[in-house]
């Protein structure tokens, strides 16, 4: 008989599949200063520009997407098969705003509704007369 500890793999062979220990109190340490960057910008709004305001509120935003989607969704322990799932939904992401532009772009309706023109005057028209006042 063959012996089974011959064919168990050794502890030391066993592999190692398992990610590092995170500080997630440190991460989210990071969330936390990135969103009171976040909230300082839009309290100084008056001295810059709403140009350069939504830029550092959307880097800012970049940023804690980033982290959480690395550390509390272990893509950064993950193996290359995450490129496999992300080609599609980067291929969608870009086709649909493509495939929409035209009607976005162009002006496929007519922007002239009624409720934007002016009304024509009923006074000096024929068969119609201006309302009198009830006494």
């Amino acid at each position: 008989m063959s012996d089974p500890a011959a064919h168990a793999p050794a502890a030391d062979s066993a592999p190692h599949d398992e990610h590092p220990h995170v500080n997630y109190w440190l991460v989210f340490l990071a969330l936390c200063i990135l969103t009171a960057a976040s909230v300082v910008a839009d309290m100084v709004r008056g001295k810059m520009g709403i140009m350069l305001l939504v830029l550092i509120v959307l880097t800012v935003a970049t940023f804690k997407a980033m982290f959480v989607m690395m550390y509390f969704m272990h893509l950064k322990f993950e193996g290359k098969w995450k490129y496999v799932l992300l080609a599609p939904t980067m291929i969608l992401a870009l086709a649909i705003p493509a495939a929409l532009m035209p009607d976005i772009g162009s002006h496929y309706y007519d922007v002239q509704v009624p409720q934007t023109k002016a009304a024509p005057a009923h006074d000096g028209e024929a068969g119609h007369e201006a309302p009198k006042p009830k006494h």
